[in-house]
Order: C-alpha cells, then structure tokens, then sequence
C-alpha cells in the first residue's frame, strides 16, 4: 500500500498546474480503485458545490456532473466531517429516501472529506454503478491516505476559484458603475454630453474635459475608459498639480538607477503602468514648460524615454486630460503651449457646474442618502421640504463634491427621519438666511424679475408635488394648457420624474 501511494504520489507531483493535478489523482485513483467515476468537489462560501475535477473511466471530463452524483452522500460528508463507505448504497437504510442515489442506481461508492483547519471544504467522491462491494477497505485507506495528500492542492483550487469570482464581481461593480446610465443626472446638459461621451468612447482620440473643481471630471474620464475597447487595461488617474515637476516627470516616464539623488533603482513610470489602456491627467494646466514640451513629444510621436536613459519606449495609451483653469488664457499669458492645446483639444467637453443644472441637486441627494445611511447603518432618511429650499437655492461652488460633504454631514448629525436645515453646513444655511435678508441685484426691474422667476419655479415645482408629477394634471391645476406648462418646466429644468421617485419630494 505504501508503494502504491508513493507511485501514484510521483505521478501526480509531475503535474504543475492545480487543475492538472486534481484531474491527474483522479484518473489514477479511478484506475487503482476499480471505480466507475471519480470526483474532487469544493465547496463555496454558500456550501454549494464545486466540481473542480468529474472524470470516468476513459479518463474524460464527465458532463453536467451534478447530475451524476448523489447529493445525500456528499452532504452527509459535508455535515458530519467524517468519510462515508458503502457496498451496496441501494440496499443502505441511510439512502432509503435518497432519490439521487435511487435514480443513479448507485451500489458501491466511497466519499472522504478533504479538510483545511479542521474545516471540510469539499469532498473526494468515487462511485461504481455495477459492481456491489467495489471497494475493498485497502482501497478505502489508499483513497483516505490520498485524500490527505491532495487536500492541499484542493484547496489552492478553492482560493482560485474564490478568487477569480471575486475579480470578476469586482470587475463587474466597476464597469457597471461607470455605465452611463449609473450617471446620476437629469439634466439636458449633462444628458448631451454624455451622449457625446458613448460616441468618443471607442476611439483613441484624445479628450480635453474642463470644468469647475467638484463637477465630476475624473466619473466622466472613468466613463469613457470603462466603456472603451481598452476597458480591460489599467485606467491610470494623476493629478499634475499634486507633484513638483522633476518628480511629476519621474513618475509619468519612469527613471533608472542613478538617474538622480535617491534612484536605487530602475522603475517604471505612469505612460508603462497605462500600457494598453487610458492616462488621465487631471490640473493640466499646473504642468509646466519644459514637461510640456516632453509631454508634447509623446503625444506627436509616441515615444518617451525614462528618466537618466536614452531608450526609446513606445507608448501605448489613450489621453484623457483635465483642467479646471481656462487654458485659453494660459495661452495668452505665455503658460501653456498652443501646440499642446490643440493636440490635447480634439475633444472637448464642457462640465456645467451644479448651480446650472439644478434639476440634479434632487436626484444627486438621494443617491448620496442612500450611499451614507448605508455606510452608518442608518434606516432610510429623507430630506425636508425647509432643508430642500435652502439646497436649491444654494449656488455650491464647490459643486458636487460639496454637496456630497453637505449631505454626508447631515446623515451623521440627523436623530430623526428627516434633514432639517441647521444639520447642513453654516455656509449653506447661513447663506439662506443672508439670501432672506439683503439684496444682490442692482435695479427693481432686475429684482422683480428674479422673484417673479423664482415664484413661478416653486408655484410648478409646488403642482407637480402635489399631483405626483403628472403633467397634465399639475397643468389643469396651475390654470394653464399642458404645453406652456411644459414650456415652463423646460425652462427651469423641472423633471417630472423627481416628484414620483426621489424622497426629496
């Protein structure tokens, strides 16, 4: 019996990839045995089983396996940790109720658990279909000797496998995440450009997006990467504001041992990491001259050397760059170079800030609720109807960022169901109040303008909550026709949708 385990042991150790292996111990245990088929199954986290290895006798790969194996059997082993050994499975009182086992017609069968940390992760299965008393009990001790030698090996396959799911559903988080329909936005604006977000995704132009700090540059970079053919390559996001320019350079480029003061090593920059995907440089406009005009060469030629080296290095990356400064005017001021605006320019899109699509102030709340009540295992709350006013009226500089702060503040500061106003920021409750008390317009004309535009925002905002966001109801209660009133809520970029989903209305 020794002899036996050692030749089979050799056998199997021949074989490197895990896979290989596991099938290889079967197909020799099968040929030892006498058995019929043979089968190593793992276990996932939900104790649901794996077939990792199902072999028969013709040392081929059995299919739809958990159809060929009793269930009773394997979860007896499962649960009880201990081996099971049977003659004649059909005539054994504990498979009486057995229909797998019935229905497979199964007499001889031999199951051992495969143990990692006194924890059964899954099973060796042997079956023989026609021969009653198959397996002698020297067989049962080479196969539970065995089952000792590859529980390693199985449970290497396990974390694999475990693993790759985990990639794949992270993966999966993340590109459905920058799908354009997880944008949160109902705003026309934003509507067209995402539009022209799907139509450049696939092409390797470079794309120039500008836009106020906090109006999402980096979300709509990720978009267009995440929805590209370079999707499955690295998305590399740098801030060339955040860096100094030797060391900006260093880690776009790379560098070799000894190129400069604490090199001790060659090392690969961002254009090498990006290889095959997308490199987006946010605060473009921080760069400076002399990196401009290296940054230039790649983009003109395709070529960048390391840091301290002459080799020449292809780059293989689609450009996306940010700026929330006017590159126009660095131009003018001698700071940035016309040449490389235009080569970065070929796409050009324009973020508006959240004061000029205030429809979204709404829809973005709730999504940062949901997100933060979660996050502090708060049960749902919603926003009230004073603290609503205040957000709407609110010009956030900061953009959507802020508001994000704003609302996650409120969730940690909130006991009761609702947002009251003193639980936002005092820059933002503060700012109503100085809104309530002075004035910002420099005619009457221009003041009464504004209130009346003001009034008649809230006085539809006001119909459509009331009628659930049904237009032609909302209309008829406001004393007009459907399609001036439609005209209005246009005009003010009212959605409909708001006031029958969001819990802000």
């Amino acid at each position: 019996m020794p002899n036996q385990i050692l030749e089979l042991a050799k056998k199997v150790l021949a074989e490197t990839e895990v896979h290989n292996v596991l099938d290889h111990a079967v197909d020799q245990l099968i040929q030892l045995s006498g058995a019929e088929r043979g089968m190593v199954i793992l276990f996932d986290q939900k104790g649901e089983p794996l077939f990792e290895t199902a072999r028969n006798l013709e040392k081929e790969d059995i299919e739809n396996p958990g159809f060929e194996v009793s269930r009773t059997i394997i979860d007896g082993v499962k649960v009880s940790g201990n081996p099971i050994s049977m003659r004649n499975a059909l005539d054994n009182a504990s498979m009486k109720g057995s229909s797998s086992t019935i229905r497979l017609k199964i007499l001889s069968v031999i199951c051992l658990p495969l143990v990692h940390n006194n924890e059964t992760f899954g099973v060796i299965y042997l079956d023989n279909r026609t021969v009653r008393g198959m397996f002698s009990p020297q067989i049962f001790e080479l196969v539970k000797s065995f089952a000792d030698f590859i529980s390693l090996s199985a449970y290497h396959a396990l974390e694999r496998k475990q693993q790759d799911q985990k990639i794949s559903e992270l993966e999966s988080e993340l590109r459905s995440r920058y799908q354009f329909d997880a944008i949160i936005t109902n705003s026309p604006k934003m509507m067209e450009i995402l539009k022209l977000v799907s139509q450049v995704a696939n092409s390797d132009a470079t794309v120039l997006i500008q836009g106020e700090s906090g109006t999402g540059k980096e979300l709509i970079a990720q978009a267009i990467h995440y929805n590209s053919n370079r999707k499955d390559n690295s998305f590399v996001p740098i801030n060339c504001g955040a860096l100094p320019e030797n060391l900006l350079e260093s880690e776009l480029f790379g560098h070799v041992k000894g190129a400069f003061t604490g090199a001790n090593s060659d090392r690969a920059g961002w254009f090498e990491t990006a290889n095959g995907g997308t490199l987006f440089l946010d605060e473009v406009g921080e760069m400076t001259p002399s990196l401009q005009v290296k940054f230039l060469r790649v983009l003109q030629t395709g070529e960048y050397s390391r840091v301290g080296s002459r080799e020449i290095h292809q780059a293989d990356v689609r450009i996306i760059t940010a700026t929330n400064q006017n590159l126009k005017e660095l131009i003018a001021e001698g700071n940035f170079r016309k040449d490389l605006y235009y080569r970065l320019n070929v796409i050009e899109i324009e973020l508006p800030p959240l004061r000029e699509r205030k429809s979204d102030i709404p829809v973005l709340a709730n999504h940062f609720i949901d997100l933060y009540c979660k996050k502090c295992q708060k049960k749902k709350i919603r926003v009230s109807r004073e603290a609503e006013s205040v957000l709407l009226t609110y010009d956030f500089p900061g953009n959507i960022r802020e508001l994000e702060n704003a609302i996650q503040r409120a969730i940690t500061l909130t006991e009761g169901d609702s947002i009251l106003p003193q639980y936002l920021p005092s820059s933002i409750y503060q700012n109503q109040n100085l809104n309530n008390k002075t004035t910002k317009y420099s005619t009457l004309t221009e003041a009464k303008r504004h209130a009346a535009e003001q009034a008649e925002r809230e006085f539809v905002s006001d119909c459509l909550r009331a009628t659930k966001g049904h237009i032609r109801d909302a209309a008829k209660m406001a004393g007009i026709d459907a399609s001036n009133f439609h005209k209005i809520m246009k005009k003010y970029e009212i959605n409909f949708l708001d006031f029958k989903t969001t819990s802000l209305k």
